[in-house]
């Protein structure tokens, strides 16, 4: 939504409701074997990995800010601050018997224009990691063939990149002792609290609003039950059932925005730039 400071300052801002992932995997299975998904965060998923691959339990969410009022009035809002804000650091839950080397990546893109939201959703294991290159003139050209065209640094408005991972310190293990390694147990050869906020790094232009709208991707990649390599042999726990469960928080995004004043001119040229790379006609969302 936006909400009106003045007459040259708007606030812009943009919600993504908490996601909850559980995840298990059977015995002697190198991937997780059932998904599920809850919270209010959901009903913004395009898209979440099912069983039985490499990423089970990414998703994508998506919510869409509606700004013709923008257009229709002429006016245009430079972004001048971002403030991001969270009711947790990292997301919650816990984590038994699975994939403790591996970081988690959480992403957030606000975009000038939408990627191609069809071919995402009907993706049959949700395209996360396409994500990865998204926002800068040499990045991904992935959601593009005939619908949608690569998203240019100058359509990236703002842009963020998180890393979690699982700390010893956080975690019982047969290897530091904290768990009585098997026969005597059995049932575990490691469990994991939360993990640890690794580092945070952000692009994109805050080049001005111009609307009609403005698109924005929360993109989750974990592999928490993943066992890779799958090697038969090398991972202890693969005898053993695994599961995770994680409390993704909810994030709001908002924009201080200012009127860069610009001319009819300068304003025309910027909302041809920010839709540039829509063809006529394409499946965009």
């Amino acid at each position: 939504m936006a909400r009106i400071v003045d007459k040259e300052t708007r606030y812009i801002d943009v919600d993504f409701g908490p996601v909850n992932v559980s995840q298990a995997r059977t015995a002697g299975s190198f991937t997780a074997t059932t998904v599920n998904s809850s919270g209010n965060g959901v009903d913004q998923l395009l898209n979440i990995a099912p069983p039985g691959n490499n990423v089970s339990g990414s998703f994508i969410q998506y919510s869409q800010i509606d700004l013709t009022y923008m257009v229709q009035n002429n006016e245009v809002m430079q972004p001048t601050e971002v403030s991001i804000q969270r009711t947790s650091p990292v997301p919650l839950g816990f984590h038994i018997n699975g994939n403790n080397h591996e970081q988690l990546e959480e992403f957030i893109f606000i975009l000038s224009r939408p990627l191609n939201n069809d071919q995402i959703s009907r993706a049959l294991v949700a395209p996360v990691e396409t994500f990865r290159e998204l926002g800068l003139d040499r990045g991904s050209n992935a959601f593009s063939g005939d619908d949608a065209g690569r998203v240019s640094h100058e359509q990236n408005i703002y842009s963020e990149k998180r890393m979690y991972s699982y700390s010893t310190n956080l975690g019982a293990t047969v290897a530091n002792g904290e768990l009585q390694p098997p026969p005597l147990n059995a049932a575990y050869h490691s469990l994991f609290g939360m993990p640890i906020l690794d580092s945070v790094t952000t692009w994109g232009t805050l080049s001005a609003i111009t609307g009609p709208q403005l698109h924005c991707y929360r993109v989750v990649i974990m592999r928490n039950q993943a066992l890779i390599p799958s090697d038969p042999g090398l991972w202890p726990q693969e005898a053993m059932e695994g599961s995770s469960t994680l409390q993704f928080p909810p994030v709001n995004i908002t924009f201080l925005c200012k009127d860069p004043k610009y001319t009819e001119s300068e304003y025309l040229t910027r909302l041809v730039n920010a839709m540039n790379s829509i063809p006529i006609g394409g499946q965009t969302s």
